[in-house]
């Protein structure tokens, strides 16, 4: 929160505070100096300024302690004393002169403290129960409540605002932006729609078009982002996600010009240089993505999402040209020897050489599990399963409580049919990891391949009861509910949402088509299937799905294409696929 200030003193009160001030420092009298007559009682103004001027002063000094950072020369104690005195010297400001600001100030004042943001809601609350119908304080409360992942009190302090105060667009605006960034998207767009559209600012334009594009209105999202960045021209958020969707309707041109006119703007915005890297590999322009990531920030973070970026486009050379970036200064970070590793692996299959790099990672580094894990992938790879198992549980050994090595070694036993033995490993890593959601992620697509498909779902249940925001546990029990025909409105809402937390995952882009077309939303279920074959092209249940809508619709050819590419995919359901095709 922002601090204001409260009050405008005159000089002659300033110099008596300070006065006062002075004289209670029990600075003693030089010798042969006259005593001063006692001190005249302040009047009460002369008191309500004395106190705000303790208090800006203690203020400025936890400021300069803060922005001293390790060099500042006070203890945890003498910060701790200054904070309660500054509180103190405060609440009789209050307590003389209340105004929702001075309690706005005493708020901010515990928001970064360690007793939490409970303290600062408390003296929220107590601010509007003075002052009931103040917008920034009822914010204010609102967004204590976000902080502490308390989104349903958040919105109901907004509602209850918004139903005294049913023409504050302002507030109606931050409740939309609310429910955005909780990923309510549907009751967002609800609220911002409310906002008459001459009245919406271009923060309110780029929420609601951010919300448009989660809930697939494409257009619509295009259209009230370019209105936002014609009202603000250097809204780079606005932008940015405007050429994103540009990107998701394959209009890369529009796209591309977006991005070229914020570096244009800043090069500040790493973000956009990524996005453009990104759209000319689609293009299939690897050269000036090159030069695009050549010339970008020597960072370490923005390196390395450039090479991922080439790696997971193929162009694995120049992935590696980036990636050699980070050699230049000096001592070589770890992620260069995994990267090199995967590069090696993927775009050379050389697998003894990426067993080279990833021996480079020292055991004392973070990455030392990764590249245990990924050397047991290897292995794995080249049919040496005992090998494989056995670095799986050389991790286990060094990383107990690491559930990836569980994982892991589960995930390896599969491999070899041995699902019993995978249950297990996931067994005694939940023994150890009480209710972790991978681990119970895990174990229940195990029971899916043994046919205990009920102990599965319910086990999935139990993972987003308790992590909602899971998105590939929403995935799978709503495509559970779609395959078993029930549940059909719960179950698009569980895809749905997983789907805007990972709106670019192919196969949840599947479970969505999947549920509209059990629901015999067809137009919906064509729209979905066409993203999905887009973002994953090999896999043949998606490609069976995509035959199954388009026959639904009457589009013959169309589902033609579908099952064809499913078999050649290779459908575990090849008879039925054939059988299908005859139909048609």
């Amino acid at each position: 929160m922002k601090h204001f200030s409260r009050v405008e003193t005159h000089t002659a009160l300033a110099v008596l505070a300070l006065l006062a001030l002075f004289a209670m420092t029990g600075c003693a009298a030089r010798t042969g100096t006259p005593e001063l007559p006692p001190a005249s009682p302040m009047t009460e103004t002369a008191r309500l300024d004395y106190d705000y001027l303790v208090y800006q002063d203690l203020i400025h000094q936890l400021q300069r302690h803060i922005q001293e950072g390790e060099s500042s020369k006070l203890t945890v104690e003498q910060v701790n004393d200054l904070h309660a005195r500054a509180v103190e010297a405060l609440d009789r400001v209050i307590a003389a002169a209340p105004s929702p600001q001075l309690y706005a100030d005493k708020a901010a004042m515990f928001w970064n403290h360690p007793d939490g943001t409970g303290q600062s809601r408390n003296a929220l609350k107590e601010g509007l129960e003075r002052f009931p119908d103040n917008r920034m304080l009822t914010v204010y409360l609102a967004n204590s409540y976000v902080a502490d992942n308390r989104v349903d009190d958040a919105i109901s302090v907004m509602d209850n605002y918004l139903d005294r105060h049913q023409d504050d667009l302002e507030a109606r605006e931050r409740l939309g932006q609310m429910l955005m960034d909780a990923g309510r998207d549907a009751e967002a767009l609800d609220v911002l729609k409310q906002i008459p559209e001459k009245d919406r600012t271009a923060d309110a334009l780029y929420a609601m078009g951010r919300v448009q594009g989660n809930l697939g209105m494409r257009k619509a999202a295009i259209a009230n982002l370019k209105k936002a960045v014609a009202i603000d021209p250097e809204y780079t958020e606005a932008m940015v996600e405007l050429a994103y969707q540009y990107e998701l309707a394959k209009d890369y041109v529009a796209a591309e010009e977006i991005y070229s006119t914020i570096l244009d703007q800043s090069e500040s915005f790493p973000e956009a240089r990524l996005r453009l890297i990104n759209l000319n590999l689609k293009l299939n322009d690897p050269g000036k993505a090159l030069d695009l990531a050549l010339s970008g920030p020597p960072t370490k973070s923005f390196i390395l999402d450039a090479v991922l970026m080439f790696i997971n486009d193929g162009f694995f050379a120049q992935g590696s040209t980036v990636l050699d970036m980070l050699t230049s200064g000096g001592a070589v970070p770890a992620e260069y020897y995994f990267y090199k590793a995967v590069i090696a692996d993927e775009g050379e299959n050389d697998p003894a050489k990426a067993m080279g790099f990833l021996d480079q990672v020292d055991k004392t580094d973070r990455l030392y599990p990764h590249a245990l894990r990924f050397k047991a992938q290897l292995l794995a790879a080249q049919g040496k399963d005992a090998e494989a198992l056995a670095m799986a549980a050389e991790g286990k050994r060094l990383y107990p409580d690491a559930s990836i090595f569980y994982i892991l070694e589960a995930g390896l036993l599969k491999q070899t049919g041995d699902l019993s033995g995978a249950e297990l490993s996931l067994r005694q890593g939940l023994a150890r990891l009480p209710n972790d959601p991978e681990l119970t992620y895990e174990l229940a697509m195990v029971y899916e391949a043994l046919g205990r498909r009920p102990e599965g779902l319910a086990l999935m249940e139990t993972v987003i009861r308790a992590h909602p925001d899971h998105a590939n546990a929403l995935n799978y029990v709503g495509y559970t509910l779609a395959e078993e025909n029930r549940e059909l409105d719960r179950a698009l809402v569980l895809v749905t949402k997983a789907s805007a937390l990972d709106p670019e995952n192919g196969y949840i882009l599947d479970s969505v088509a999947w549920v509209h077309f059990k629901k015999n939303d067809l137009a919906k279920a064509w729209e979905y299937i066409r993203y999905a074959v887009d973002v994953v092209e090999k896999d043949p249940t998606i490609w069976e799905h995509y035959g199954d809508i388009a026959a639904a619709l009457g589009k013959v050819k169309e589902a033609r294409k579908g099952y064809n590419f499913s078999l050649k995919f290779q459908s575990p359901q090849a008879d039925e696929v054939r059988e299908k095709l005859k139909q048609l």
